[in-house]
């Protein structure tokens, strides 16, 4: 008999080979043609129909044709209060002990949302190395038995956080999730007729630690969409459920990277207190071939199809910055937006993504830019034309970062404390030569700007794409020169206003008052430093008006007095003009001394 059963297995392993190397829970979880994989052709699902929540079917070793453990429970679906789930799971690596407990190291979860036999969702967690720590993770996603994508993870700073879970599936929102630290997550496509993954959607979510802290300071995120889809029937492909959860159709052989999010901590305040602290990103659009070295990553623990196709992590932040992008937007984030809650979930007020910061759905559209979307307090600059380099400089008029080559900007003022809203500031290069020389500032009640400054000879710094080096620029010398200069011109012309006061200023210091970060402190001052000499500069104006406007119309050879007057309010209109023109350039310096030495 012994004889016999080798020579069977020795057949079997001749005619099979894939068979004869498989190990047993790559067996017990092999799929059907087209993908497909149920519960109700085991043997052991009569009695798992028959568990009640809390219940569970132990199966040991060498039962139901395995070598390893294997438990069937019944559970309570989280999401869906009062519906059922039957969980199989598959000890992968041979430590589930005696008694048996499952673990998220090896182990693999095979989901049956409405206990009727077919699969659902599974989950498998990935020891490379055997030490105990999950090092990948899938979350494969079935419709009717059939699987159609999955999310895959990798820890690449040995905490062993990917994917934090609801129900055996991607919990809402990845703050539940590890976007803290070096990781990646990526989600790919099932072929059921070729039986391999393609890319999708979001491929890959890459976060970099930069300093060794623990937190992300970088984070980049690729849109993969057919090559030939089309902006205006899909602006947001890479997002659209229906696409990536729905049947496979040839276009999706013959995919792009159409869209990379690329956001940073500029300000260097990244920390444990102070998670997920971006500021400042580029939004780029293209139609870039997803064929890229090394995207073919094989993981020979991972159930069929092992090779999953994305980019490769060290490779990640390379192709961002060298990406043929067609158009560029450039995101600053400069404050909250008190309407919304899109952030920390321990921290609602914090209000900061994950995800980085984004475009927006609204004036310049940018397809494949997912959400959610903050349009208040975020500057915006657009590019139209093409870059393979993502290019800065920083501007003496306003003292900011500013996207080289955008040809217009914007920035909507309001939400701050409640729901008022305060006004607008767009930007322009009226020159076309890469820079901005035209700033508009507009009330929330006028169609019109108040002010129009049009700089021209700026002696503008072109910055070098050292990350390092434009953070220690920043933090070092144009952030604290614009705080510095703000609180100085905010306190001469206090001096000038006196105790005047109105309901944008009151609102504005209670928001000073807030525990805000430098960069959010100094746009505030920007504003109020704004908005006193807007209030300044019209009741001198109109002084300056009602004086002109005083003086007798007799001729003034008769009257000396009539002529000193004239001349009098003339300077001071002239001086108001010299003023503004000083404060238009952003030199501050300037405006502050005329304060002191020619009163207006």
């Amino acid at each position: 008999m012994r004889s016999g059963g080798c020579i069977c297995l020795c057949l079997i392993a001749a005619l099979f080979p894939c068979f004869a190397s498989e190990p047993w829970w790559e067996l017990q979880t092999r799929m059907r043609e087209g993908g497909r994989l149920s519960l109700s052709d085991k043997d052991w699902w009569p009695r798992a129909e028959q568990l009640q929540v809390g219940e569970e079917l132990v199966l040991s070793p060498d039962a139901e044709r395995s070598t390893g453990w294997m438990i069937v429970r019944r559970e309570e679906r989280q999401r869906q209060k009062g519906d059922d789930m039957i969980v199989w799971v598959l000890d992968d690596d041979g430590d589930m002990g005696d008694p048996p407990t499952p673990d998220t190291d090896s182990d693999c979860y095979v989901v049956d949302y409405d206990c009727d036999g077919t699969v659902d969702r599974m989950v498998d967690y990935i020891d490379t190395d055997g030490d105990q720590i999950p090092d990948e993770m899938d979350i494969r996603y079935f419709t009717g038995g059939e699987l159609r994508r999955a999310w895959f993870g990798m820890d690449l700073d040995g905490d062993g956080r990917m994917w934090g879970l609801e129900d055996y599936e991607y919990a809402r929102g990845f703050f539940h999730s590890d976007p803290c630290g070096n990781n990646m997550v990526y989600m790919n496509k099932y072929h059921p007729e070729k039986d391999e993954w393609l890319p999708i959607s979001e491929c890959p979510f890459a976060f970099f630690d930069t300093d060794g802290d623990g937190e992300s300071e970088v984070v980049a995120r690729f849109s993969a969409v057919p090559l030939d889809f089309s902006p205006e029937e899909d602006p947001d492909y890479a997002n659209d459920g229906g696409r990536y959860q729905g049947p496979h159709y040839p276009s999706l052989e013959n995919m792009g990277i159409v869209n990379i999010r690329y956001s940073f901590d500029i300000d260097g305040m990244s920390s444990k207190e102070n998670p997920l602290h971006y500021e400042m990103g580029f939004n780029l659009v293209g139609r870039y071939p997803y064929q890229v070295d090394r995207m073919e990553h094989v993981q020979p623990l991972r159930r069929p199809p092992k090779t999953t196709i994305c980019v490769p992590f060290d490779r990640v932040r390379e192709i961002a910055e060298t990406y043929p992008a067609t158009q560029t937007g450039f995101t600053w984030r400069e404050f909250e937006d008190a309407t919304m809650r899109i952030g920390y979930p321990s921290r609602p007020e914090y209000d900061r993504r994950w995800e980085g910061v984004f475009w927006t759905w609204r004036r310049r559209i940018m397809p494949n830019t997912g959400g959610p979307v903050q349009d208040w307090n975020v500057r915006r600059e657009f590019r139209p034309t093409a870059s393979l380099e993502r290019q800065l400089y920083y501007s003496p008029v306003d003292r900011r970062i500013h996207l080289k080559g955008a040809t217009e900007g914007w920035l909507q003022v309001g939400h701050i404390e409640a729901d008022e809203i305060l006004g607008e500031i767009r930007t322009f290069d009226m020159d076309k030569d890469g820079y901005f020389d035209r700033w508009e500032y507009y009330d929330r009640d006028s169609a019109a700007p108040y002010r129009v400054s049009t700089v021209v000879d700026v002696a503008n710094r072109d910055l070098d794409l050292d990350w390092n080096a434009i953070r220690k620029f920043y933090t070092d010398t144009a952030l604290p020169d614009a705080t510095r200069l703000d609180e100085e011109l905010i306190a001469a012309l206090q001096k000038e206003a006196g105790e005047e006061q109105d309901e944008v200023l009151t609102l504005l210091e209670s928001a000073l008052a807030k525990d805000i970060s430098p960069d959010e402190r100094r746009y505030i001052l920007d504003l109020v430093r704004e908005r006193y000499y807007r209030l300044l500069w019209e009741k001198w104006q109109q002084d300056a008006k009602e004086r002109m406007e005083a003086i007798p119309g007799q001729d003034p050879r008769s009257v000396p007095l009539i002529m000193r007057d004239s001349t009098a309010v003339w300077e001071r209109s002239v001086f108001l003009s010299r003023l503004d023109a000083a404060y238009s350039a952003g030199k501050f310096e300037k405006v502050i001394e005329m304060l002191k030495d020619g009163k207006p």
